[in-house]
């Protein structure tokens, strides 16, 4: 197709201003002012400038210690006083003579535990413990539920030096080391009930 060609425009048109402004004739506006934290570079530190030093930070105090007790030495364990006493469990058996005359004494009415707790409360009071440790007597005994049995507090001391005397390695009870004193002196104080007794 043949192309078109352009109306020539010739004189001026009344409706139209002549007077517009070429591009090339405008005014470029001037560029808008950089932002001031663009304008103004920071500034760098150089490095032969001097040096700021920061103040020296002081380390953070350390809790105290509380200090340990102190351990007291151990004491070693010293020997009873002369007047510290211990409770002591006395036994006394009763002998088959004896059984026989308490038998006796049933068949009239009489409790079996009376003469032995009479006999026994005489021998406890009348006991005084020696230093001299007595074996225990050979008798033909009655089963020790039939006998005699209670405590009484005794020199402690006394207690120890017959153990150490007797029994270097601790084998025997308390009881046994006093029985052999106090064993003989119940049959005593027995005897006496029983004839007492016998006579009502």
């Amino acid at each position: 197709m043949p192309r078109k060609q352009r109306t020539a425009i010739k004189g001026s048109d009344p409706k139209y201003h002549s007077n517009l402004p070429r591009k090339s004739d405008q005014t470029l506006q001037p560029a808008l002012e950089p932002i001031a934290s663009e304008a103004a570079p920071r500034k760098i530190a150089s490095d032969s400038g001097p040096k700021r030093r920061d103040k020296p930070v002081a380390p953070a105090p350390r809790p105290k210690a509380t200090p340990k007790p102190k351990t007291k030495p151990q004491v070693t364990a010293s020997p009873a006083p002369s007047d510290a006493t211990r409770e002591v469990h006395l036994t006394a058996a009763i002998t088959r003579v004896h059984g026989a005359a308490i038998d006796n004494l049933v068949a009239k009415g009489i409790d079996r535990k009376v003469p032995i707790r009479l006999a026994g409360r005489k021998a406890v009071q009348l006991f005084d413990p020696k230093r001299e440790f007595i074996e225990k007597p050979e008798a033909d005994r009655l089963p020790i539920r039939d006998g005699y049995q209670t405590t009484k507090r005794v020199n402690a001391e006394l207690i120890d030096h017959l153990r150490t005397e007797n029994d270097p390695y601790g084998l025997s009870s308390d009881t046994a080391m006093l029985r052999g004193q106090f064993e003989p002196l119940f049959w005593k104080c027995l005897d006496e009930v029983l004839q007492e007794l016998a006579q009502k």
